[in-house]
Parts: structure tokens; C-alpha cells; sequence
């Protein structure tokens, strides 16, 4: 029997959550044993084998009677090659793991899950930017795309969209955290063409079939500033969505960069207090080509080498 089916299982047995799965895990990878090994035995059995307490050996007793459903939700899963990635999988984000005190159990990727050990670089901005926000996005993607840095958002529409568009069309690789079940997954149809899936991950910490909602865009964000080697701000007001991400970063110890302007627009109000209040460094620009474009020296030695000594500063946008 598959394995991955008993702990998929074991997730939707009530009263289990992330805490107790990792008990559960360290207890049976400490004597060499699988769910499957102990799944028939009784529970006072389960607990004198593994030494787990009586509520958590009664838990894993109580697999078979959620495993038909979940056995089918599994198959359907992997029959539209969406793969669940458990906690203690090797392709499971380091990041969150190490920096979410809680990190969901699961994560429900579908695309190359091999980007989830690549060099990230998060993109994120509030969807009513200004017009050089999606412009800095999009070029801030690109030039991250040629020094093989994947960049990784919530796909939301605006410069986030851009950043993404950037990326794929230059060759680079980009992870999609979504704020929704993976089986609702629907790109928009300026991405569309751009997709390749060798190249892209879309990855969702909420069952399946869930459908969007308000604070689940905040625990996304939460969870892309975790994961991710560092992270720009395009534009936010404050205490927006991205004003809230960056302050994740912060908590985290996510290198943050954040867009600064010589004159900043109203949509961009929370840029300047990121720089003063959470030790962001200003993302300026410089021409290039004779274009200006985000100088992302800084930010992708900070993610390459973890170089915080390199700061450039040249013309502001």
C-alpha cells in the first residue's frame, strides 16, 4: 500500500494537525517503520510499539475509516498529475518548513517540483499599481530569469501577472503559490501562452477543491515570503496585501527589497515606510540599453552568495 495514501489519511482525521503529524513521523522514522507497519494493530498496541501517547495511537487507529474516501480523492489527484507533497518530503519548501510555525501538512503541486530547491526570488505588489510598477516588475523578472533565478508570486492580476510574463519570456523558471484549491487552478490569459511546464510549479496549501478567499491571499503571501531567498515590493499602501507580505519577510529574515521612487505614486504609499521602518533596501534603477530598468545587483548577490556588503545605488526611477 502506498504510504503517502495512510498519512493523506491520516490529515483528514480529526483532531490531527501539523504538530501531532511531526510526533507521529519522528516517532516511527526513529524505529524504522511505516504507517503501514502498525496500521492493524490495536491502539494500546500502536502506543507500546512506538511509544506515542494514547490520543495519538487512537488517531492512527482511525485511518481506515477515512482512508476509502481519501484513497479516491488520491487517484483523481494523480490522475490530473497533481502530486501532494508531504511535510517530510524532500521536495517540500526548506523554508517554510524551517520558518512557518505552523506549515500546512500538505502541499498540492502540479509542474516541475524540482523548482521548489531553485533559487527564488519573490515578486509581489499590490494588483492597482501604477504604470512603471508594471513595468520594474516585468523587467525585475526578466534580469532575474538570466542569472537563472526563479521568480515566484501569487500569479494576482497587475505586477504580479507582469513579473510571471517576464520571467517565462525570458527563458526563466516561476512558482505560483495560489490562494485557492489546486483544482480551480486558471491562469490568466496573458500567461497562457507563456507556459511551459518543464519551467513552472503551481503549488496550494488548501485542499483541492477549496474555492478563493480574502484571507487565504494572506496566508499565501505568508507563505511565499517564507519560502522564497528574497523579496521585492513593487508598489503597496500601507498595510495592503504586499505591505503585509513584506512584514512576513521581516519576521522571517527574508531579505527584502522594496521600489523606491524619487517622486512615489499613491499606489506605492508603503514603499517608503518599508525602507524607513523594516530595514528594506531601496530597489533603485539604471539605464540599460537605454532603458531604465531595476538595478538587481544587490538583490541577486543577496540570493546567490548572501552578500549584504554589495549595495548599489545609481538614478531612482
Amino acid at each position: 500500500m502506498n504510504d503517502t495514501r495512510l498519512w493523506l489519511a491520516l490529515t483528514h482525521v480529526e483532531g490531527i494537525g501539523i504538530t501531532s503529524l511531526q510526533k507521529i513521523h519522528t516517532a516511527l522514522s526513529n524505529l524504522h517503520l511505516s504507517l503501514y507497519d502498525i496500521l492493524d494493530l490495536e491502539p494500546n498496541a500502536i502506543a507500546f510499539e512506538t511509544g506515542l501517547t494514547q490520543e495519538l495511537s487512537q488517531c492512527i487507529a482511525k485511518i481506515p475509516m477515512v482512508f476509502e474516501k481519501v484513497e479516491k480523492e488520491y487517484e483523481d489527484l494523480i490522475d490530473s498529475s497533481i502530486e501532494p507533497i508531504l511535510f517530510f518530503d524532500s521536495r517540500y519548501p526548506e523554508r517554510i518548513a524551517k520558518n512557518i510555525d505552523y506549515p500546512p501538512p500538505v502541499l498540492y503541486m502540479f509542474g516541475n517540483t524540482d523548482l521548489t530547491k531553485s533559487k527564488q526570488v519573490g515578486i509581489l505588489s499590490d494588483h492597482n499599481a501604477s504604470e512603471r510598477g508594471f513595468h520594474i516588475a516585468y523587467h525585475a523578472a526578466s534580469i532575474a530569469a538570466h542569472h537563472s533565478i526563479t521568480v515566484t508570486n501569487g500569479m494576482a492580476k497587475g505586477p504580479q501577472t507582469m513579473a510571471l510574463k517576464g520571467s517565462s519570456e525570458n527563458g526563466g523558471n516561476v512558482v505560483v503559490m495560489l490562494p485557492y484549491g489546486i483544482k480551480h487552478l486558471s491562469p490568466p490569459d496573458i500567461l497562457k501562452d507563456t507556459i511551459d511546464m518543464s519551467r513552472w510549479l503551481f503549488i496550494s496549501p488548501f485542499p483541492p477543491d477549496q474555492e478563493y478567499a480574502l484571507h487565504n491571499s494572506y496566508k499565501r503571501n505568508s507563505l511565499i515570503a517564507a519560502m522564497v531567498d528574497a523579496l521585492i515590493i513593487i508598489e503597496t499602501e500601507n498595510n495592503a496585501g504586499s505591505f503585509e507580505s513584506a512584514k512576513s519577510a521581516y519576521k522571517y529574515n527574508t531579505p527584502l527589497f522594496v521600489v523606491e521612487y524619487a517622486q512615489y505614486p499613491t499606489t506605492a504609499s508603503g514603499n517608503p515606510v518599508l525602507i524607513k521602518e523594516y530595514r528594506a533596501t531601496p530597489l533603485r534603477g539604471r539605464i540599460q540599453n537605454d532603458v531604465l530598468v531595476p538595478n538587481m545587483d544587490a538583490c541577486i548577490a543577496k540570493i546567490k552568495w548572501g552578500d549584504s556588503n554589495q549595495v548599489i545605488i545609481v538614478d531612482n526611477h
